[in-house]
């Protein structure tokens, strides 16, 4: 009985323990004077390899600008703020309380591609001093900026390296660092300046690979060190070393497809000694030799990213893999198709999965796009022909939903179904609809079958082909 009683005291004591020293969440207050009603997103990167956005919280911004959200934070992590498709970042630490102020340039920011046109939301932190986090890596980017705009001809035209270290030291000297790892700016810093290091000695890897990687740190979300470990590594294993052949690739791609024994290969290289670092290298290159091909069996890259996601010690490695699977089959001809509801001017509700059984010939337009609606010429002749087998969906991406029942009332001409995206911006990131003109078909399981599709001006011609009795009996 003693023992119980003792087992449940220290039960209590550990659980107090645990929830007294759980963080509190971020708390993010501000005003947005320009999005008035409009839906605010946050989103981390998942990991900072593939820069797959996860949504953390989203709120709306009152009628007056202001918004309130509380964001879980267990360190330093780059938090990026989207209204409608426009979007900018910032730092924040562990149970920080920030005041926000958000900026943008209004002409642009009802634009379907207004970060493709340069738009972004400046983010001003009231109260900010020179102590601050993001006051300080500003600080330092702008010199930076500047002193690269300086010296770049310099550093990339190889000037002597007594000059060269006159220069680093300006730098250096002007930003002062600690050697401790968990200090997030220092890290940033030491990396930023690692990128003028790897312009200058881009041949000295070895030189390069043990001043600044041959460390057991691995800083997975500090953007400055993962772009400089990517950057280091790019194309690393397609380029060969002395120990890394394209003749062990193909074999243990190719042939063999073994995780195991391509991970032990990729060992003997002195740079990839490190297993952590070797994982990140390896599963950050399988992405990259994806597109080469005619040259690897791009099956067996998706099964070696699988294996690198599913064996691994390290949880973000998992994240790495998993998130560079999805990105290399996302939209890919015979893909299951990310399900959408999209709004009509009857404010129904019609879904992707409402059409299984049927081919869907999806066209995105915005009231602004004249090649677009100039497209809709050639669709309605389209519909005319086709429209028992296929299924057409012209989708206004205008952010303004009353602007649907205007145009399709003052075109009664154009007989296929058109619906609004309802302001549902991952609709948007799904589909990668971040220019137009585009189109998109999909076979009778919503599956993808051509993304993008061809240009209306070929879709007579690929109807006819897919529809030929000769090629459906193929």
């Amino acid at each position: 009985m003693k023992l119980l009683f003792k087992t449940i005291l220290i039960a209590l004591f550990a659980c107090f323990i645990s929830t007294s020293h759980a963080l509190k969440p971020v708390s993010i207050n501000g005003i947005a004077p320009f999005a008035k009603g409009k839906e605010i997103r946050f989103y981390y990167y998942d990991d900072l390899l593939s820069k797959t956005k996860i949504l953390i919280s989203s709120t709306k911004i009152n009628d007056t600008g202001f918004f309130s959200v509380k964001i879980p934070a267990l360190e330093t992590r780059e938090l990026i703020i989207n209204i409608n498709t426009t979007e900018g970042s910032f730092f924040i630490e562990p149970e920080k309380t920030y005041q926000l102020t958000l900026f943008t340039k209004e002409q642009l920011f009802n634009s379907l591609n207004a970060t493709l046109l340069g738009n972004s939301i400046n983010i001003r932190i009231k109260q900010s001093d020179s102590n601050e986090l993001n006051w300080k890596i500003n600080y330092f980017n702008q010199y930076y900026n500047y002193f690269l705009y300086k010296h770049a001809p310099a550093i990339i035209y190889l000037v002597d390296q007594s000059i060269y270290d006159s220069l680093m030291n300006i730098i250096i000297d002007k930003f002062p660092i600690s050697d401790n790892p968990n200090d997030f700016y220092s890290v940033y810093v030491k990396f930023r300046l690692a990128e003028i290091d790897r312009i200058y000695y881009k041949k000295s890897y070895d030189k390069l690979y043990s001043k600044y990687l041959d460390s057991k740190y691995i800083y997975y979300h500090n953007p400055a060190y993962m772009d400089f470990l990517t950057a280091f590594f790019n194309n690393f294993l397609y380029s060969g070393t002395k120990y890394i052949t394209k003749q062990i690739l193909y074999q243990n791609i190719n042939d063999l497809n073994n995780y195991f024994r391509l991970l032990d290969e990729l060992g003997k290289e002195p740079m990839l000694v490190n297993e952590v670092i070797r994982e990140i290298v390896l599963i950050q290159n399988l992405k990259s030799l994806f597109s080469y091909h005619e040259e690897f069996n791009l099956v067996n890259i998706l099964s070696l990213l699988k294996k690198a996601g599913e064996n691994t010690k390290f949880p973000e490695h998992k994240k790495m893999a998993e998130n560079s699977i999805k990105q290399l089959m996302l939209l890919q001809k015979g893909t299951t198709a990310p399900d959408f509801t999209l709004k009509t001017i009857h404010n129904e509700t019609i879904k992707l999965s409402d059409f299984k059984g049927k081919y869907i010939y999806l066209h995105f337009f915005t009231t602004d796009c004249q090649e677009c609606i100039r497209e809709m010429l050639i669709i309605k002749k389209l519909h005319e022909t086709y429209s028992q087998k296929v299924v057409f969906i012209s989708v206004l991406l205008d952010f303004e939903t009353t602007r649907l029942y205007h145009f399709v009332n003052s075109h009664p001409e154009f007989k296929w179904k058109f619906a609004h995206f309802d302001n549902d911006f991952s609709f948007i990131d799904n589909y990668r609809v971040y220019a137009l003109p585009l189109a998109i078909i999909f076979d009778k399981k919503g599956n993808i079958l051509s993304y993008p599709a061809p240009d209306t001006e070929k879709m007579t011609s690929y109807f006819f082909s897919l529809f030929d009795p000769i090629n459906q009996k193929q």
